[in-house]
């Protein structure tokens, strides 16, 4: 008996699990492509390196967002000085929206969620010359908490859809 109800419990997960990764999130359809879960999006950039990291902040602070200066991380530099390896421009900002975040950690149930704040974007060049950003998939992550997750996410999203928005 034990045997016939985790292969039902196991089907129906893969049925689950395949559902859900053929239902991409509308963001992922409009903007770019994921690594894997779904939980990254990727986007080039139409700016150098520099300059997409200026356009992000300024967008960012646009929006209400904080962007400290000691939350910036070249990672670059910091992993060449540790492993003597050039992994090419890779800088990373860390900004935070303070009454979305006051929203979440107020639950102790969502207080875990600091593992992934503040929200981090990453603005990297690749080998073929051209500039990228990585964010977070708010949308994702509000179809996988729910709640209050899901209502933030819903509020979060289409602010950092707005802040990769580079113009040339």
């Amino acid at each position: 008996m034990k045997i016939f109800i985790s292969l039902i419990v196991g089907l129906v997960l893969g049925v689950v699990v395949g559902i859900s990764s053929l239902q991409m999130p509308s963001v992922q359809q409009e903007i770019g492509k994921s690594l894997g879960s779904h939980m990254l999006i990727e986007v080039e950039s139409p700016l150098g390196f520099d300059e997409t990291l200026v356009k992000l902040e300024e967008n960012a602070k646009y929006l209400g967002w904080k962007v400290p200066s000691k939350w910036k991380i070249n990672f670059q530099n910091n992993l060449k000085k540790v492993t003597g390896v050039d992994i090419g421009k890779n800088e990373v900002l860390k900004m935070c929206e303070p009454e979305a975040a006051a929203k979440i950690l107020v639950h102790d149930e969502y207080k875990l969620l600091t593992t992934m704040m503040p929200c981090t974007i990453s603005v990297y060049e690749k080998s073929n010359g051209k500039t990228y950003i990585s964010i977070m998939n708010m949308e994702m992550l509000g179809m996988i908490y729910g709640g209050v997750i899901a209502e933030i996410a819903a509020e979060l999203a289409p602010q950092m859809m707005e802040m990769i928005k580079l113009d040339e």
